[in-house]
């Protein structure tokens, strides 16, 4: 059994799922991901303008997970063997977590250029759950 996300909570979040948005602080120009919340530079509540990124950018963390990932990843971990996950620095300077796609993720290094694609991230309740990883740029 996955980790449970009510349908109307993942629709209301299917921006973020379709395309990566970030989000500029209306008060100091601070830029956030994701666009909520207070601002984490000013602690404004005054809202983002939010843009879509171009996607690419540097990996600053990297993991590969081998076992007891969380429920709803099982059957992805027993599909693939192993699920790479990394924190990426955009160009435009934020960070973002993601899972790798396309590449043996044992080999994916601090500082190699990446990408962001759209890929299939898990199915529960029949529903195919879809968002962005990241691929390496050759």
């Amino acid at each position: 059994m996955g980790a449970y996300v009510s349908l109307p909570s993942w629709v209301r979040g299917i921006q973020q799922r379709y395309h990566l948005e970030i989000g500029q602080c209306v008060d100091c120009g601070s830029r956030s991901f994701p666009p909520t919340g207070a601002c984490q530079s000013c602690a404004s509540h005054a809202g983002y303008t939010r843009t879509i990124p171009q996607g690419t950018g540097a990996v600053k963390s990297v993991t590969v997970v081998r076992a007891a990932p969380p429920p709803e990843f099982a059957g992805l971990l027993e599909q693939i063997g192993s699920i790479g996950v990394v924190i990426v620095t955009l160009d435009e300077g934020i960070d973002v977590p993601g899972m790798l796609t396309d590449c043996d993720p044992t080999t994916v290094q601090i500082g190699q250029r990446v990408a962001m694609v759209h890929r299939r991230i898990y199915s529960e309740e029949g529903i195919v759950r879809y968002g962005f990883k990241f691929r390496p740029i050759s």
